[in-house]
């Protein structure tokens, strides 16, 4: 009798993605795996380096390897012509965290809700110095705009040099140092671990406590978070991993013949899981 799904579980999916050492990605990358082989497919991940060179490579290396399908986080690139020629071929492809490609299928969190949820917390227990530290560039979503949504709400000013966004290679703990001094902030909202880790050495080697000194949330549910009682905002990488693999077998169904359908774009919003490393200031 033949196997209904013998197609199925030979399709491979490649997985761009720009830090494998993140446990962001580590932890979303086993909860797709497990997602995809279920659904018969087979995951096969490449690392990039943040540049739109090395994914243009990523792409040909996946296509020259016979993969049936691309799931990647975009980088700020010049690579529309390779994604053009692929929707063209109707080529599954699916785009992760940032809208750069209009035209692709996209999921995304809501960053800028995770952050206007973070710095609302914070603002209600007290706090108006907030310190956001984070990492970006030209493809990431403004989490800014969540942090200047609370701030609004609330009819406080924002004071811009409370917003110290870095490029990738500006995020070291003394930098972190000399702002914190400089601001004297009561909270911080730390973006992704390596900043999160330079946040807690910096706040260590200047003697301030957790939360007696200051104040101090991170963005994404590391690891280590709930063992030092830190606040988070978090997302569910089974409900994450599972729209990731619906999304991509979809991709794989052709479509009635004349029917115009347009990319799908999925937000999934992200939570508040709070813990003890926030003061109620009077």
């Amino acid at each position: 009798m033949k196997n209904p799904n013998k197609e199925k579980e030979a399709k491979t999916i490649a997985v761009f993605f720009d830090e494998l050492v993140n446990p962001f990605y580590n932890r979303m990358i086993e909860e797709m795996r497990k997602q995809l082989e279920v659904k018969g497919y087979h995951l096969i991940v490449m690392l990039g380096d943040g540049k739109s060179e090395t994914e243009k490579q990523n792409f040909e290396l996946a296509l020259s390897h016979k993969c049936d399908g691309i799931v990647f986080v975009p980088e700020p690139s010049e690579n529309d012509e390779t994604i053009q020629r692929l929707l063209e071929k109707d080529f599954p492809v699916l785009q992760l965290f940032r809208t750069v490609h209009p035209q692709l299928d996209t999921l995304l969190i809501d960053d800028k809700l995770g952050t206007y949820l973070a710095v609302k917390y914070l603002i209600q227990n007290g706090h108006k110095k907030i310190m956001l530290i984070s990492k970006t560039n030209s493809a990431i979503i403004k989490r800014e705009d969540g942090y200047r949504r609370a701030f609004e709400e609330y009819g406080i000013e924002v004071n811009e040099e409370f917003l110290y966004l870095m490029s990738y290679s500006e995020c070291n703990k003394e930098m972190i140092k000399r702002k914190v001094k400089k601001l004297e902030p009561t909270a911080i909202l730390s973006v992704g671990e390596n900043t999160s880790v330079n946040v807690m050495l910096a706040l260590k080697e200047m003697q301030l406590s957790i939360p007696e000194d200051i104040s101090f949330i991170i963005y994404d549910d590391l690891v280590w978070a709930a063992p030092y009682g830190i606040t988070t905002i978090a997302h569910s990488f089974e409900t994450l991993a599972k729209l990731i693999a619906e999304m991509v077998e979809k991709l794989f169904i052709p479509e009635k013949k004349g029917e115009e359908v347009g990319p799908a774009r999925i937000v999934l919003d992200p939570m508040l899981i709070v813990r003890d490393s926030v003061r109620i200031l009077k």
